[in-house]
């Protein structure tokens, strides 16, 4: 399998360790040399992909949709001339992707100042991040969370080298619940299904943040099962320990890794811009297994090479059916 680094695609907001490449994002194992050809790892959501890319052509076209209702006197001008009309629809098919990288760089601006937060670091005041850095702030209030004492790692790179793949967990945080389950908030108990409490042990959580301009804080998918319990079993953490990371050792260095630990639970925390939602999820050994499934297929599509198949020319005109007998 030929992976290609895209240097072109890199950014300031790319986690540590991740790269961009011509099959997605993998994350380069920094223990290994740029020749080990296990040395490129995908990541945990890239495999999950080739789950979710069903989902795609919706969500693809409801953003082409609302964009075209914001535009539709221009489509309608455009609709009377051939050569307007199809560079209008040219125009239109790419505002899908226009409108998801956006969103994606709201979300990394949003992850960027929370880690800046949690490392207790200066930030650049961001207008249109604001309001969830803001719904941040208030859940760790409400969950009474003291960043020094409670928060274990932000933004965080694990690799599992057994398997392969890698990953960046958001926040590995220490929890204190009054029980061990957690009711339901009244305004989001579900109707289909019994709104029992859901499992809240205390101890070391891992929590998984999701941004969004329009989904509401229950929003919870299958892939964010898959996601955590990919996250949750990955091996190693590519991350300075707290004395460094605050500044209170001299003994830095790149090489810095420890074992992942063990997490008593693991939530989607979704922030908005009015709030947030808290969702403990089961990503259990189930969950795990599942998505060890995708990462052959994952492995095989980004392997194919498809290009030098095109249509053949037919059999000779001059070959007889008696001949090819």
């Amino acid at each position: 399998m030929s992976i290609t680094i895209r240097e072109d695609e890199r950014d300031e907001y790319d986690p540590s360790h991740a790269v961009p490449t011509s099959a997605g994002r993998y994350y380069c194992d920094p223990m290994l040399g740029p020749d080990d050809p296990h040395r490129m790892k995908i990541s945990v959501t890239n495999a999950i992909d080739q789950h979710m890319i069903e989902a795609l052509a919706p969500a693809a076209a409801r953003d082409t949709a609302i964009w075209l209702m914001d535009n539709l006197p221009d489509a309608i001008r455009a609709a009377g001339d051939p050569d307007d009309m199809e560079a209008f629809i040219k125009l239109a098919k790419a505002q899908y992707r226009v409108q998801w990288d956006k969103k994606a760089d709201l979300g990394s601006r949003v992850h960027n100042i929370g880690e800046a937060i949690n490392l207790g670091k200066a930030y650049i005041p961001d207008e249109e991040a604001e309001p969830f850095v803001e719904s941040y702030r208030q859940f760790l209030a409400d969950f009474g969370v003291d960043i020094r004492r409670d928060i274990m790692t932000a933004e965080c790179t694990v690799l599992n080298r057994t398997i392969p793949y890698g990953g960046t967990s958001d926040i590995w945080v220490r929890l204190q619940f009054p029980g061990p389950t957690s009711p339901i908030m009244p305004k989001f108990k579900p109707r289909a299904v019994p709104a029992a409490p859901l499992p809240t042990p205390s101890g070391l959580w891992l929590v998984d943040i999701k941004t969004s301009l329009t989904k509401p804080a229950s929003a919870v998918y299958e892939d964010h099962v898959m996601q955590l319990a990919a996250l949750r079993h990955a091996e190693v953490a590519l991350i300075c320990p707290p004395e460094c990371r605050y500044g209170e050792s001299d003994n830095h260095d790149a090489s810095h890794e420890f074992p992942v630990p063990e997490f008593v639970g693991t939530a989607i925390l979704n922030l908005r811009t009015n709030g947030y939602g808290f969702v403990p999820l089961p990503a259990d050994q189930d969950a795990f297994t599942a998505f060890c499934g995708l990462l052959p297929l994952a492995h095989y599509v980004h392997g194919l090479e498809m290009r030098g198949f095109k249509p053949i020319q037919p059999p000779s005109k001059t070959t007889t059916r008696k001949d090819a007998a």
